[in-house]
Parts: structure tokens; sequence; C-alpha cells
């Protein structure tokens, strides 16, 4: 009897359980790789960034700084796909596994859960590209997008 009132869960409940997938897999301020590769590049990566903005006077230092940022885009980028990409494999499987316990009962949390759920590419290719773009950008590439993107994966859920 404990098992079958245990087996229907409220939607609110299964959306947490779905939630708390993403959020044991989300980045941590002080995981290893963000704290010894995606930070420290990004910031290092930003500041000679803001150095060739400013010095853009002439052609080679804006040269540099585009080479660079495809660069920085690619490598930033793929940590940032791979980061999200665990994020949405965990709540992936939590789903598909709340999805079996509950059956066809509930179709409407289905749908619920399906809607919520957007690739990792995309969410890369969005604040990666949002990036880029900004970096070059004439003197708005002294903002040092690179940095922010980093640190907003750590927000991702």
């Amino acid at each position: 009897m404990a098992e079958a009132a245990q087996q229907y869960l409220s939607d609110e409940e299964a959306l947490g359980k779905v939630d708390d997938a993403g959020e044991k897999a989300k980045v941590r301020p002080f995981d290893i790789d963000f704290l010894c590769f995606a930070l420290p590049l990004a910031v290092t990566f930003d500041a000679i960034d803001i150095f060739l903005e400013l010095t853009s006077i002439f052609v080679i230092p804006k040269l540099l700084g585009v080479a660079m940022d495809v660069f920085t885009f690619a490598v930033i980028g793929g940590w940032i796909f791979y980061r999200t990409g665990k994020i949405i494999k965990n709540r992936e499987e939590q789903k598909k596994a709340l999805l079996k316990r509950i059956g066809k009962q509930r179709m409407g949390l289905k749908k619920q859960l399906a809607k919520g759920m957007k690739g990792p590419l995309r969410r890369t290719l969005v604040r990666a590209g949002i990036a880029l773009l900004g970096e070059l950008a004439p003197f708005v590439g002294i903002v040092p997008f690179w940095s922010i993107s980093v640190i907003l994966t750590l927000k991702e859920k």
C-alpha cells in the first residue's frame, strides 16, 4: 500500500525532482574545471581583449583580437556545451525515470516536462554567440563578455 501511495506524485513534486536533478549537476563556484580552466581563461582573454580594443586604432591589434575571440568562442563554448549537456542529461534521466514511474496517467505532466527542455547546443550558441558578437563590436569589446558568459553558466539549472 505504501508503495502504491509513493508511486503517485503531484505535478509539483515531479517537477521539483526534475529540477533537483539539474541542480545536482550544475556548475559550482569551487568546481575544478571552473576554477582552474574556464574562469582564468575567460578573465585572461578578456584582459587581453580589452588591451587590444583600446589599441584598435591600429589594424593589427584588432585582427589579433578577432582571431583570439574566435578561438575563445570555440574553447569556452565547448566548456559551456559540456557543462550544460551534463545538466540537461541529468534532468532527462530524471524525467524518464519519473515518466516511467507515473505511467500514462499524467499526460499533462509529460507536456510540462517536455516544454522546459532546451538542448545544450542551443544554449551554448546563444550564450557564447552573444559573447562573441559583443567582443567583435568596436568599443563594446571592452566589456568582459567571456567572463560574464562563464559566470552565467554558474546559474544554469
